[in-house]
Formats: structure tokens, C-alpha cells, sequence
């Protein structure tokens, strides 16, 4: 919890900082997001419908599922069995379709991030391999902080936020700046892009929506607290955070109106992420909330021991999350019936979901390969330092950082393959596609390798 409190002492600050931003900072922009999306994502949100109603549908069912249960009526009990058949069924139905929508994004929808890795297993590669050794292509300067922020990327540029309260957008192939935005507040929000938008939040409070072509600021919106790690989600036309003043906010993704906020009894740090009609988010005052997309309301909460930071992974209707109490966590992720938990020696961020296997890094300087049906440990490989990112899977490699070693290690065993030590710590989760890996560091440097492997 002390990591907690620090980050909202910090947090604190941040406010009054904000209050100072408004008079001669980033002006409120009354601007809009031009909401026209591709055929690709068209496909994907009319998917997302579908698997509203079916989700809608087994919340109607399980409800008459309980009443059943209560009634005392003859042939209750034959009923009650059809029911509870018919839940089944329907679920299998969800997760079905769920799946569809990771399958369409991954294989159509290259440069669409919904959400924080933007899929909700946080599997998003797919591709051919990126092998090691690895070697230097070109390396970024911001002006003047460090990254914390995870980076994003589509055809033409890496797109970044950096403790300076700069938003920068990076040339792939070069290196090269193509326009920077300054902003009110650090950024460790890692961005969603979504469409014709960018969007992040700030330490400072306020969270924006930016043009990918020019930086330009589309709107911006002053929240009640700062932005601290969390990272928005897209659902159709509604952006979510998370927040230290306790809210889960669901924003107008054209406008910045606040459709919906959700209480929670402490801040929340962990990333949203969507899938079967549901938003799901953790908080410091220990739940894993799923909530309904379009009001806010909870479908179901799961209660750790101790708080939680971890941005959940989801597939094929399984959660997975971790919590300061160390463990790491698999519920249902329809109804939050627990599936297993498993024993970390400390807490995690957030990990993979690939081919049945949860992968994930703990600041216990482990990374873990974790059976996704049983719980059980696969390996278990030490590093030097204190995992703080999410692992980017590109077939059987994981790259991952650990303190100041950049690693790729084999999925099936955790034997490492290669590896490269840089002056800096290492917080940003890496990124990557033919033949390179995009990532920073906590000074000011943003690095790209590229394979060297003939």
C-alpha cells in the first residue's frame, strides 16, 4: 500500500499544479473528434453489439435464474435445470463472439488500440518474427523527462507520452519528431487510438484527445484528480479511465461529456479493458469491478486481500489480475467466480494471455509463465531487476524489461535468448513489428532496435 499512498500524495500535488495550468496552460478546447470510423472498425463495434445483447440476455437469465431457485412452484426444479443449461449455453455463445472481435482487430485492425496493449488478452501481435540479436536503429530525445507511458503505434509514427507533459510523435523509420503537443501534467496514461483520435490522460488532471496527423487538440476535459498509469479504453463512441479521485469515467469519445462515472472506495491506477459487453477494472480499495459498458452499473465485483493495481488480461472468458496480496487471480469473467489463484513472491502489472498460458513480470524480479486453466507454474525465470512492464509476445519470444535489461525469452521454457543492458530504467511495455522493438526509458531516451539475425 505504501507504493499507493505515494502515488497519491503525488497525485495531491498534481492538483494544485493543474489549477495553475488553467491560468496560462492548456486552454479547454471546444473542438470535436470527427466519430466516422474504417470499415474495420465498423465490423468490430457492430461485433461488440452483438455481444451486448447476448451479455444482456444472460443477465436477464441468470436473474430469473434466482427466482426459479427461491419459488417453492412444482416442476421448479426441472426448470431450474433447463436454466442453468441455458446460461451455459449462452455464455459459450459470448465468449464465442468475444473472441471474434480479438480475431477481426488482430488480423484486420493493425493500428487500432482500443485499450491499454490493445486487445484484451494484451496478445495484439501478429506477425512474422522478431528475432535477436537486436541491435541499435535510432534513438529519440524528448525535451526534457522520461517515459513512463507505454508507446502506440500506426503506419507512419510511435506515438508516446512523457513525464516532460509532452505528447510526442515519433517517425518510425527515422526517428525523427513529427510534431510534439505540450500538455497540463506528466503523462503515464498509456494513449488509446482509436479512429480519427489519440487519447490519454495526465497527471495533472486532465485528459485529452488529440489529432494522430497534427497534434492538434481535438478537446480536453479536467477530470477530478489526476491520471496516473491508468489507460483509456474505446468501446464504440465511449472512452473510459480510471482515476485517483476514485471514479471510473466513461467520456463522450467525440466530445469529452461524461456519460457515466463509477464510484469506487479508493483511487484507481489499473487500466480498463473491454470485452463481453463489460468494462473491467481494478481499484486500490481491493475489487476487480465489471461493469456494464453503456451505464456503469456493476455486473459482478471480486474482492482481493489487498489492493489492486494490475490491469486485468481477458480470453475466451477467463480473467486474469493481480493484487498487492501477491497473488495473481483467474475468475469467471461473466459472473467473477473464482477459477484459481496463484502464489507470486510479489505484485504484478499486467500480463499475457497467448495459447492458454498467462505470462507476467512481478517487481519480485520474476517472470512467470502460469497455466491458464489450472493455475499451475510452467517456469519461473529471476532478472537482475524489477519487472514493471507487460510482456510483447511475437511467436515464441517474449521481450520484456526488467530494471535496465531489455530481455527476449522463450515462451515454452523461459530460457533467455538474448539480452541488452542500457543506462535507465525501463517502465514502458515494448512494442514492435518488422523486424523492431520500440520502447523508453526513465531518463529521456526512446529507442528502437531492429534485428540483425540474417
Amino acid at each position: 500500500m505504501k507504493r499507493k499512498f505515494a502515488l497519491f500524495t503525488a497525485g495531491l500535488f498534481l492538483i494544485v499544479f493543474a489549477f495553475a495550468g488553467c491560468f496560462g496552460g492548456q486552454p479547454e478546447e471546444s473542438a470535436s473528434v470527427d466519430i466516422n470510423v474504417s470499415e474495420d472498425i465498423k465490423e468490430v463495434e457492430n461485433l461488440q453489439k452483438q455481444v451486448k445483447q447476448q451479455s444482456e440476455q444472460l443477465q436477464v437469465m441468470q436473474s430469473n435464474l434466482k427466482i426459479k431457485k427461491a419459488s417453492k412452484t412444482a416442476g421448479s426444479t426441472e426448470e431450474v435445470k433447463k436454466l442453468e443449461q441455458a446460461i451455459v449455453v449462452q455464455q459459450n455463445e459470448i465468449v464465442q463472439t468475444s473472441k471474434k472481435v480479438t480475431t477481426i482487430k488482430a488480423e484486420k485492425g493493425k493500428y487500432i488500440w482500443a485499450m491499454f496493449r490493445s486487445v484484451p488478452s494484451h496478445d495484439f501481435f501478429n506477425g512474422y518474427n522478431i528475432t535477436p540479436p537486436l541491435d541499435f536503429k535510432w534513438k529519440f530525445k524528448s525535451i526534457a523527462g522520461g517515459f513512463k507511458a507505454s508507446p502506440v503505434m500506426d503506419a507512419e509514427n510511435i506515438y508516446v507520452g512523457s513525464t516532460d507533459a509532452n505528447f510526442y510523435a515519433i517517425e518510425k523509420g527515422t526517428g525523427v519528431k513529427a510534431w510534439n503537443t505540450q500538455c497540463t501534467g506528466p503523462i503515464s496514461s498509456s494513449a488509446a487510438l482509436y479512429g480519427n483520435a489519440l487519447y490519454f490522460g495526465t497527471e495533472a488532471g486532465y485528459f485529452y484527445a488529440l489529432s494522430p496527423s497534427t497534434g492538434k487538440v481535438l478537446w480536453s476535459k479536467k477530470l477530478g484528480g489526476p491520471v496516473q498509469s491508468s489507460s483509456p479504453a474505446v468501446y464504440a463512441g465511449t472512452v473510459y479511465i480510471g482515476c485517483m479521485d476514485n471514479n471510473v469515467y466513461a467520456m463522450n469519445r467525440s466530445t469529452g461529456d461524461i456519460i457515466w462515472k463509477f464510484a469506487t472506495q479508493a483511487p484507481v491506477v489499473s487500466s480498463p479493458i473491454i470485452s463481453n459487453g463489460m468494462v473491467y477494472i481494478g481499484s486500490i480499495d481491493t475489487n476487480m469491478y465489471a461493469l456494464d459498458v453503456d451505464s456503469g452499473k456493476v455486473v459482478w465485483q471480486y474482492a482481493a486481500s489487498k489492493s489492486i493495481a494490475s490491469t486485468a488480461a481477458e480470453s475466451e472468458g477467463t480473467l486474469i489480475f493481480g493484487s498487492d496480496d501477491k497473488k495473481i487471480y483467474a475468475v469467471n469473467a461473466l459472473n467473477g467466480n473464482v477459477k484459481w489463484a496463484f502464489q507470486a513472491d510479489g505484485w504484478i502489472t499486467a500480463g499475457v494471455i497467448k495459447d492458454g498460458v498467462f505470462f507476467t513480470g512481478s517487481n519480485d524480479r520474476n517472470v512467470y509463465a502460469i497455466s491458464g486453466d489450472s493455475g499451475k507454474l510452467l517456469w519461473k525465470t529471476p532478472c537482475e531487476g524489477k519487472v514493471m512492464t507487460t510482456p510483447f509476445i511475437v511467436n515464441n519470444l517474449i521481450y520484456i524489461a526488467a530494471g535496465k535489461e531489455v530481455m527476449a525469452l522463450d515462451t515454452k521454457t523461459g530460457e533467455k535468448k538474448w539480452s541488452q543492458k542500457y543506462d535507465y530504467n525501463i517502465n514502458t511495455s515494448i512494442i514492435g513489428e518488422d523486424a523492431v522493438i520500440y520502447f523508453g526509458d526513465t531518463d529521456s531516451s526512446f529507442y528502437a532496435l531492429e534485428t540483425t539475425a540474417k
